[in-house]
């Protein structure tokens, strides 16, 4: 199910589409709080798998506001990078 999106303004006046990942990165410029959706979309698992490692207290940095829970984009590139594992 690819999501695309036209953005304006690219090349010589004409509109581009982007893939899930560009649309993610674009997004951050624009709100620098990601839904629980949108995380789990970027880190490709569900909604209820972010919300059973936040109840184990692992997972990527998250802000509570109320009852509403956000992501941060840089918590969610940082908790890449720190998971990402390198060959020797």
């Amino acid at each position: 199910m690819p999501m695309d999106v036209d953005v304006e303004g690219v090349g010589a006046n004409s509109p581009r589409k982007l893939g899930v990942e560009e649309e993610m990165a674009a997004r951050t410029d624009v709100c620098e709080l990601a839904t629980p959706a949108e995380a789990a979309g970027f880190l490709r698992t569900t909604v209820a798998k972010l919300a059973n490692d936040r109840y184990m207290g692992v997972g990527p940095g998250y802000v509570k506001y109320g009852r509403s829970v956000l992501y941060p984009w840089k918590c969610l590139r940082a908790f890449v990078d720190e998971h990402t594992v390198r060959g020797l």
